[in-house]
């Protein structure tokens, strides 16, 4: 009886040293759901529907593998973001939307350049009384998982760029970007399995948008110096994955929209071109695996079928760090028509 016992305790120790998984979606440039502005403006009843369709993908996605949250990359709202914390968009654009129960979870969400439009601050309004389902504390803030040690950091991106930020050549403008930088330092010094960083704005797709060179020149050796994982960024309208020295990023920024290039695959650009073409190989049906020392990251996607006029397809990115057996995964929305 004994041995009995030492072995069930064994067997109950060892389970509970398990690593957790982390799962999550990733979501960007989604909201344009609005049955008034649908039946005045073509365009905005097209990306809507696009936005329920994704929508309905995620649910179901979900009810099979249940996940921890969602985490957004900005461009919550368009085509200017909200206006308070009573707009009618919150109801139209987001509970009316993600209302299966399988999507009820934290959704730790990042600013845009669109959500700036009016003000930034309504978000903030919402997020204290969601009762934690929108999690915004701050216009930049670190939101820890703690059973993956999963530590995530949502920059204010648009604040530090001078494209998008009209006081950032003032004073107050150059304080809030030194007082980001000073924050988001301290922050990636604290000790996390898995460190995922969060901004709108790209670092290395290849997408529309032009790059922001200071943001980039910044950030980038942060993320190298402190071995961040995961970068995760909206504002380009397609799904891309890149990795360079140890760090993955991933652009998912078609929650509701794909840009006209990435749609039709047209050769715009040698930009366009490449985003086209990355935007397909991460919808694909399968898998790819690369590695970065002890980590692996893997590329999975599966397709769901829309009533024949587009493919759904969400790509699962894996992280996992072969020595020690924790991983992360992150689903990602990605549209291919």
């Amino acid at each position: 009886m004994i041995r009995f016992l030492a072995f069930c305790l064994l067997v109950l120790t060892a389970r509970a040293a398990e690593p957790a998984t982390l799962r999550a979606f990733v979501l960007g440039d989604w909201g344009w759901a609005d049955p008034e502005m649908e039946r005045r403006y073509p365009v905005v009843r097209q990306n809507a529907e696009l936005q329920r369709a994704v929508a309905k993908a995620m649910a179901e996605r979900a009810a099979r593998a249940p996940i921890a949250a969602v985490l957004t990359t900005g461009d919550n709202f368009y085509p200017n973001g909200v206006r308070s914390a009573d707009d009618p968009r919150w109801r139209t654009s987001f509970e009316e939307v993600y209302v299966a129960p399988s999507l009820q979870v934290p959704w730790v969400a990042a600013l845009g350049n669109h959500d700036h439009d009016v003000t930034a601050q309504a978000e903030l309004d919402y997020a204290s009384r969601s009762k934690g389902r929108w999690v915004m504390p701050a216009r930049y803030y670190a939101h820890h998982f703690p059973a993956a040690d999963v530590r995530v950091l949502v920059l204010d991106a648009c604040s530090l760029s001078d494209r998008w930020n009209r006081e950032f050549f003032t004073v107050k403008g150059q304080a809030e970007a030194a007082a980001q930088w000073r924050w988001l330092e301290a922050e990636l010094a604290k000790p996390a399995r898995w460190k995922v960083v969060v901004g709108h704005l790209p670092l290395k797709d290849h997408g529309f948008h032009p790059k922001e060179p200071e943001y980039v020149q910044r950030l980038v050796p942060l993320l190298e110096r402190h071995r961040v994982q995961l970068y995760l960024n909206g504002h380009n309208h397609h799904a891309e994955f890149l990795r360079e020295k140890g760090v993955a990023y991933v652009t998912c920024g078609n929650g509701a929209d794909l840009y006209r290039e990435a749609r039709r695959g047209a050769s715009v650009s040698k930009q366009a071109m490449a985003a086209h073409v990355s935007m397909r190989r991460f919808v694909g049906a399968g898998s790819t695996t690369s590695r970065a020392g002890n980590h692996r990251y893997e590329v999975v996607s599966e397709r769901h079928e829309d009533g024949g006029r587009m493919r759904l397809c969400l790509s699962h990115l894996l992280l996992a760090n072969e020595s020690t057996g924790r991983r992360a995964e992150f689903a990602c929305c990605a549209m291919h028509f």
